[in-house]
């Protein structure tokens, strides 16, 4: 395939911080920088946030989606959607999960550290500004409206929030 239909760009920018520029966080005295996150991790974190918003009883489609609203869900969620919430920020700090498990390298404090790093990534922020700003598009709001209170045949009452 020929580089010659690429486009360059340069990096697009959230205030002063360029994209690629990832948070490092200090545990123990060892330094963790998280990589940048890819399209299969988007798939990763909806799959956490939905299990995430179920335990705790919230369809995704009436919660506020900013980066606040989603930390808020990974920290409730923990109990609903661990395994996957371990193998996604052991992935994200290059660690294996029996890493991440052991209290002699991330006590049971780090994790607050992990998620303050991730609410701080890039990426991250990005993803979710854009996501928030499609799903301000009243077409997308009308939609998920929608499909998110249409009844099921084999269901009575009133659908529960």
């Amino acid at each position: 395939m020929s580089n010659k239909n690429k486009i360059e760009k340069k990096p697009e920018s959230i205030g002063n911080t360029f994209i690629g520029n990832t948070p490092e966080i200090k545990i123990n005295g060892v330094f963790y920088k998280m990589r940048r996150m890819s399209l299969a991790d988007t798939f990763k974190l909806l799959r956490i946030i939905a299990i995430g918003a179920s335990g705790i009883g919230k369809e995704i489609t009436n919660l506020e989606i900013n980066v606040e609203s989603i930390i808020g869900i990974l920290v409730v969620g923990f109990p609903y959607a661990e395994r996957p919430i371990i193998n996604f920020l052991s992935s994200l700090l290059g660690v294996t999960t029996e890493d991440l498990n052991n209290p002699e390298k991330f006590p049971m404090d780090s994790v607050l550290e992990i998620i303050d790093a991730l609410r701080r990534h890039v990426d991250f922020q990005v993803f979710f500004k854009k996501l928030n700003g499609m799903l301000d598009n009243p077409q997308v709001k009308t939609y998920l409206k929608k499909i998110s209170t249409s009844s099921k045949k084999d269901t009575v009452g009133q659908t529960k929030k």
